[in-house]
């Protein structure tokens, strides 16, 4: 009778135990599926100022107005500053852009870039970056697009080092 008694209990505490975790785990995938929560950036902020990237930049900008040096339907905009100690020889950016009235994908493939700009950038100056989105559009958009997920994917040096980011953790988000 005691065996059975304490079977029991067991049982009782093995439910009260599953249940817990159900509960939680069906909390917590609903909080990681909310779509709602896109803005909400998780990383935890640098323990150092050596763990910063070399660089700070401005947030990107979306521009429909031709600039006949950098492209002539649509670009983006940014400004660059090279908090590194030797000159910058390119960069590469990685970037979502979305339809600002549908909020979806306006191309026909991915929505996703990743362009390499080929510039000089010394250090301790800043810099306006252009990006021409000239070659991957059919037709030059009437209003700009929103820009999510923006961040340096790859920075490369004149004395051939490299820096990169392929995650975006130091990214910029809308």
């Amino acid at each position: 009778m005691q065996k059975t008694l304490i079977s029991v209990a067991r049982h009782r505490n093995c439910k009260q135990r599953l249940h817990l975790c159900i509960i939680i785990l069906t909390v917590v995938l609903l909080l990681t599926s909310c779509i709602d929560m896109g803005g909400i950036v998780m990383d935890i902020p640098p323990s150092s100022p050596g763990e910063l990237p070399p660089f700070v930049i401005s947030r990107p900008v979306f521009e429909t107005t031709g600039r006949p040096a950098q492209f002539n339907f649509a670009g983006i905009s940014f400004q660059f500053l090279n908090q590194g100690n030797e000159i910058v020889e390119s960069i590469t950016v990685s970037f979502l852009l979305f339809d600002a009235r549908t909020l979806e994908n306006p191309f026909l493939g991915s929505n996703r870039f990743l362009i390499t700009r080929r510039e000089t950038l010394f250090p301790n100056l800043v810099n306006d970056v252009f990006i021409s989105l000239d070659r991957f559009i059919h037709v030059a958009p009437s209003e700009p697009f929103l820009i999510d997920f923006f961040y340096i994917y790859e920075i490369r040096y004149v004395d051939g080092t490299v820096w990169q980011d392929h995650h975006g953790r130091f990214r910029v988000r809308d």
